[in-house]
């Protein structure tokens, strides 16, 4: 992991993590590292491990089972095509064409 000084490194550590979730380089049932692994290798405090844990568990991504770590809850897959078609389905709702839709994305993608 690397950080930037631009945002703090609890949110950097927790969007690390929510990226790998979502690309599923971790899998739901998958067992992330202890937060003291994550502090030792990163140099940074448990406490900011934790807050970005914390995180992730408030916003559904992982579940923390005492004494026994920290899961992956999310189901990548399934919840963000779910996600992806509501956003579609209100966009095509409130008017916008398929073609609209397709070059908004088609210069989103020119954008990377």
């Amino acid at each position: 992991m690397q950080f930037n000084g631009n945002e703090p490194i609890f949110l950097q550590i927790a969007a690390y993590y929510r990226r790998m979730i979502e690309i599923s380089a971790l899998k739901e049932g998958d067992m992330l590292p202890s937060v003291r692994e994550v502090a030792v290798t990163n140099r940074v405090n448990p406490n900011t491990v934790q807050r970005a844990f914390s995180l992730l568990g408030e916003e559904g991504y992982i579940s923390s089972l005492p004494k026994k770590g920290n899961f992956v809850s999310y189901k990548a897959e399934g919840k963000q095509r779910g996600e992806l078609k509501k956003s579609l389905q209100s966009l095509l709702d409130s008017g916008y064409s398929k073609e609209d839709i397709r070059l908004a994305l088609q210069e989103l993608e020119e954008k990377r």
